[in-house]
């Protein structure tokens, strides 16, 4: 019998299983181990793992940034910089396997949550792969101009990039 999935605060501990995941549905936009580790210890409320009898078939990594700025791919932070003003989905992938009930959205409106807690009234991403109308129906909007268009090089031609209002305004 399959238990039920259930996301949990990512730890240190899951970064191989999410470097995995991220390798094995992401390609040539996965990030390695490092990348990961990195963004759990700067912002552990805006990491989970989704989990089923114990394996983690799923990943969601999320942290405060600045709009219209996404971090390059691959790249270390070092730092979460002093003045943002958005919560950045830096990342999720979801195993076939666990998809749909709505888990994406389940975790994106805890995470969500958390960053408006927080006093954030923005969250963006970058969309990649032609993944904008999925994201269209959690409430992001493109917001790519030409100038994002040259920073999103490394994400794909067909990279965008999207905001959604998390103050209800």
């Amino acid at each position: 019998m399959i238990k039920p999935l259930q996301w949990r605060p990512a730890a240190l501990t899951d970064i191989g299983d999410i470097a995995r995941l991220s390798l094995v549905h992401l390609g040539p936009y996965a990030e390695g181990e490092e990348v990961f580790a990195e963004r759990i210890a700067l912002a552990p409320e805006g990491c989970f793992v989704l989990v089923r009898n114990r394996e983690i078939v799923g990943y969601f990594c999320s942290h405060p940034w600045t709009r219209q700025k996404p971090p390059a791919l691959h790249q270390m932070l070092g730092m979460i910089p002093p003045e943002v003003d958005c919560w950045y989905v830096h990342d999720v992938a979801v195993d076939p396997s666990a998809r749909g009930g709505g888990v994406v959205a389940e975790v994106c409106e805890r995470a969500f949550a958390a960053a408006a807690d927080k006093g954030f009234r923005t969250a963006m991403l970058v969309a990649v792969s032609g993944a904008g109308s999925y994201w269209a129906k959690l409430g992001f909007k493109d917001m790519t101009t030409e100038a994002l268009r040259a920073k999103l090089k490394d994400y794909g031609d067909d990279a965008l990039y999207m905001e959604r209002n998390l103050s209800g305004d």
